[in-house]
């Protein structure tokens, strides 16, 4: 293999010598011939080129060392074809690939960065300085005893058979998409971590009141605020007391556990460990325009999955330049194996992203991951390196791919007060806008059994986080949001102190949550409604509850109580929402609760919902 790279580095050289648009030009069609080997090895029309295709003969025939590093990945000449044998291996196709995609990084940046100074000595030490911090940070989500420790706080055994009938109904449906259990393993965690485990902390209560406190500088870390690794530790005074509060900024995932609080830092620093510890490949993604989150791979997909804890995000790379509105520069990924400039993935734009890249020469950047990799790979398999190689390719071929910004990828950051978020520009757009964004969902339609009765009776409870279809022999729909219609800044939250579980806003801004009814296609309408639903609300807290047959809207009172709702008689499609606003200072979404009861009281449902029916 030597050998091989020596010959891969000489022919990468050749290509060099043509002019930079034509290099640029020629190293896309080549990189593009690479990718889809190693994506679609089996398949024929990516593992042959026509001779007299029309950008071979115009664009890779003229150009010096073009044909001859087709040659190298191992195409022949085969009459009217250049063909690439199944029998060939594609070990070479990748040493290319990564040869190319660098090359051709390396002219992009220099050609963005004409006229740009080059960052000065010490700036370009404290920047591979930083990365030297992460690089040896990640070994810590590999010790045993922290990963032990994390296992006792996730409910694992309660994620596992959430994920297994997810799994069980996706490929009892339609649904060709190639996700294992894995993958809903890790939305299960992600949704634990964000509603149930982690809190978000923009200042925390006074230690001596539980007033509001306000920022008032930062305080000299303690020996045990080291010994965690709170090399900075903020000061809070109370607007009540004057009191003042400390709030360490923690770096021990195993502390992070018990303390469960944090900001964006604290939630993928703790995010992450819990990742490795239920057996997930993790890597902790270090952005340098403030912000950190992590990937998972996925092995059903055969790539690394964006995930964001803060934000109870999967998939959603483009988010924080679409949404967020987010000026990107450089953004490593680093695991107990690897270290990965991973900035592409997370950008549309890599000609406007490389002008902004100033605090490390892009030769420089990439000879430090490479010595860093070979420092972490030094005693692991020869079997294993080559994973880890076909890996890279495959993910190089991501970075390269033309992007376009995805459902859910163009929304503002929802993690964190208005006003810091605001004070960030990460609103985004709709955020700034103080948009709502709903998502189109379920809708209750009558079975058979519930035709024959004329009854469609639903109730929900938090607790179990169960819906209860009474009406269709007390089948139940698990989790709260498989039953909604459209919602916007909704979470489930439980508070382990005082025992209680409900629904809350996101945040400080409105929120807003429905479920729908359907009975257009049953030759029944409407006679009458009983409901009975259940909400709380403190300080200047609102929440607002209607029901509406699209031309009829009946306030409703959120007491408890039940209530006969006949003014909407004869109505096909029925909409119960509730909106939530108001509220006093950083916690006002505290100020708005939905169906707040005990975590253990399983027999109460304070969501309930039985429509009458009657022939059309």
């Amino acid at each position: 293999m030597a050998n091989a790279v020596v010959v891969v580095s000489e022919n990468v050289q050749q290509l060099l010598k043509n002019e930079t648009p034509v290099f640029l030009d020629v190293s896309n069609l080549l990189l593009r011939f690479a990718n889809n080997l190693i994506r679609y090895p089996k398949v024929p029309k990516y593992c042959s080129i026509p001779l007299v295709n029309k950008a071979f003969n115009d664009r890779l025939l003229p150009s010096i060392g073009a044909v001859e590093c087709l040659l190298l990945m191992g195409f022949e000449e085969d009459d009217e074809f250049l063909r690439f044998p199944d029998t060939n291996s594609l070990s070479v196709v990748c040493e290319i690939q990564s040869s190319l995609a660098s090359a051709r990084l390396k002219v992009l940046s220099q050609h963005a960065l004409r006229g740009i100074s080059k960052p000065s000595p010490s700036e370009e030490q404290a920047f591979l300085r930083k990365i030297q911090v992460s690089f040896d940070h990640v070994m810590l989500y590999e010790e045993v005893s922290l990963q032990q420790k994390a296992c006792q706080v996730m409910p694992l055994h309660e994620l596992k058979q959430k994920a297994q009938r997810k799994l069980q109904r996706n490929q009892e449906s339609t649904n060709d998409k190639p996700y294992d259990f894995q993958d809903y393993l890790l939305l299960e965690l992600l949704k634990w971590f964000k509603s149930r485990f982690f809190s978000w902390m923009d200042s925390p209560p006074c230690r001596h009141c539980q007033a509001r406190t306000q920022a008032s500088g930062t305080q000299v870390p303690t020996a045990d605020d080291l010994r965690w690794g709170a090399q900075t530790v903020e000061a809070y005074r109370c607007t009540v007391c004057s009191l003042t509060t400390r709030f360490p900024r923690y770096n021990d995932p195993g502390k992070l556990l018990e303390t469960r609080t944090g900001r964006c830092g604290e939630w993928a620093n703790c995010f992450t460990l819990c990742c490795r510890a239920a057996g997930f490949e993790a890597r902790y993604v270090l952005d340098w325009t403030d912000h950190v989150w992590t990937e998972v791979y996925s092995n059903s997909q055969k790539r690394w999955l964006h995930c964001d804890a803060c934000e109870n995000t999967c998939d959603k790379p483009l988010l924080y330049e679409n949404g967020w509105g987010k000026k990107l520069t450089y953004i490593i990924a680093f695991s107990c194996e690897e270290v990965v400039d991973v900035t592409w993935r997370y950008s549309s734009k890599h000609g406007e992203v490389l002008t902004r890249r100033t605090q490390c020469r892009q030769e420089v950047l990439m000879d430090r991951l490479e010595k860093l990799n070979n420092t972490r790979q030094r005693n692991i398999s020869s079997f294993r390196k080559e994973i880890l190689k076909k890996r890279f390719s495959l993910e190089l071929a991501e970075f390269l791919a033309t992007k376009k910004a995805q459902d859910g990828e163009e929304q503002g950051r929802v993690s964190g007060s208005v006003a810091w978020r605001s004070s960030r520009g990460e609103m985004g757009a709709q955020g700034a806008a103080n948009a709502i964004s709903e998502s189109t969902g379920h809708t209750f339609e009558p079975t058979e059994m519930e035709k024959t009765s004329k009854t469609l009776h639903v109730q929900y409870s938090p607790s179990s986080n169960i819906y209860r279809r009474v009406s269709n022999g007390n089948t139940e729909l698990e989790d709260w949001e498989s039953g909604v219609f459209t919602m916007s800044n909704i979470n489930l939250k439980e508070e382990y102190d005082w025992k209680k579980v409900y629904l809350a806003r996101g945040g400080p801004s409105e929120a807003a949550i429905s479920w729908r009814f359907d009975v257009s296609n049953t030759g029944l309408v409407v006679e009458h409604i009983d409901v009975k639903l259940v909400s709380t609300t403190f300080e200047s807290g609102r929440i607002v509850w209607t029901l509406c047959d699209g031309e009829t809207c009946v306030l409703l009172q959120g007491d408890g109580q039940s209530a006969r709702i006949t003014e909407i008689n004869g109505a096909r499609v029925v909409t119960l929402k509730a909106v939530l606003s108001g509220g006093k200072g950083d916690v006002a979404w505290q100020h708005t609760q939905l169906f707040r009861m005990g975590l253990n009281d399983m027999d109460s449902y304070p969501w309930d919902v039985k429509i009458t029916l009657k022939n059309a």
